[in-house]
């Protein structure tokens, strides 16, 4: 029985590496051709053809990582139905073996091939998405506004790079909280935890917390080392939670795609006769949608009521395992 389980078990474990690595390249090549298709109208005699296909080529690898959990569940669910209508799973069951580890062992295909992108995100695919900003950063003229409040002011401001920032608007606040100030200025410079006003005769300094230094594009495009070397340096409470939401972004990759995959695989179980294996299959891509609306709100309102951000990552996971090991028990 050992032989036997080994020998599918390997053909389990090939038949979804290869199906998932399929399903994610299939969902990145859908994704760059959109979106490719939507820049054309942003061509001109500066910006041609072949600068918005390499901005966009650079920046795809890196990208595509927002589809890993959903192309993982994907190709482990596709793998199992195909095990299904062969009646391999029926023969495993009869041979002794639990839905649990037939599922389990299904998932390890997704699971390598996960770690393979992650660590190829950490080493190269980040890299090529700064290239790609790089190589867009003479055409992008819509920069997006930062926001902070600082003890009784509200400071706006586009950033230019790391260190010269324009159009800053600065509102100040009494004791009542009512408006009693307002300015607008042309430029500045973000250093040592201060912005300074260069565009104004008397020279005016605004504290600023350290992640207002690095904006969220910026954040989000850090590898974990980044992350965890900048932690180090930041006091504030709001710059901690930020982020420790996207080291745990990275940290629960892996164990979220495994507690997707636990679940939706008890789908395969169900009889197949009262329900076929694309209903299934549906049913287990609707999983992933709501995992996802759930984890999203659950790091929300962590990052709003200050509370711990490991927590807002494991309970939606929890849940999903809470779940799975339930319908297992059913089977």
């Amino acid at each position: 029985m050992k032989n036997i389980f080994n020998t599918y078990s390997r053909h389990l474990i090939k038949t979804s590496f290869v199906i998932s690595a399929m399903v994610w390249t299939v969902m990145l090549f859908l994704d760059f051709s959109v979106t490719l298709v939507l820049e054309l109208e942003n061509i001109s005699a500066e910006k041609d053809f072949f600068t918005i296909f390499s901005v966009l080529l650079y920046e795809q690898p890196s990208k595509g990582m927002q589809y890993l959990e959903s192309s993982m569940l994907i190709g482990t669910l596709i793998a199992l139905s195909t095990f299904n209508k062969q009646g391999n799973l029926v023969f495993l069951r009869s041979a002794g073996f639990s839905p649990i580890k037939i599922v389990l062992v299904s998932g390890l295909g997704p699971i390598i091939f996960s770690f393979m992108l992650i660590f190829f995100d950490e080493t190269m695919f980040l890299d090529l998405s700064k290239k790609s900003k790089l190589l867009n950063q003479p055409f992008d003229s819509s920069e997006e506004v930062q926001w902070e409040i600082t003890d009784k002011n509200l400071i706006g401001l586009k950033r230019i790079n790391e260190l010269e920032v324009r159009a800053i608007q600065v509102i100040e606040f009494d004791n009542q909280q009512r408006i009693s100030f307002s300015d607008n200025y042309f430029e500045g410079n973000l250093e040592n935890g201060e912005l300074y006003i260069t565009d104004s005769n008397a020279q005016k300094i605004f504290d600023f917390p350290s992640s207002f230094f690095l904006s969220s594009n910026t954040l989000e495009n850090s590898s974990l080392y980044s992350l965890l070397s900048l932690r180090k340096t930041y006091l504030s409470g709001n710059d901690l939670q930020k982020i420790d939401s996207l080291i745990y972004a990275k940290l629960f990759l892996p164990i979220s795609i495994i507690a997707i995959i636990f679940l939706a695989g008890s789908l395969m179980f169900d009889s197949t006769r009262s329900s076929g294996v694309g209903r299934q299959i549906i049913l287990g891509i609707s999983i992933g949608f709501i995992y996802d609306l759930v984890k999203d709100l659950s790091i929300a309102s962590f990052l709003t009521y200050q509370l711990s951000m490991a927590i807002a990552y494991l309970l939606p996971i929890t849940i999903l395992i809470g779940i799975g090991a339930y319908r297992f028990q059913k089977i």
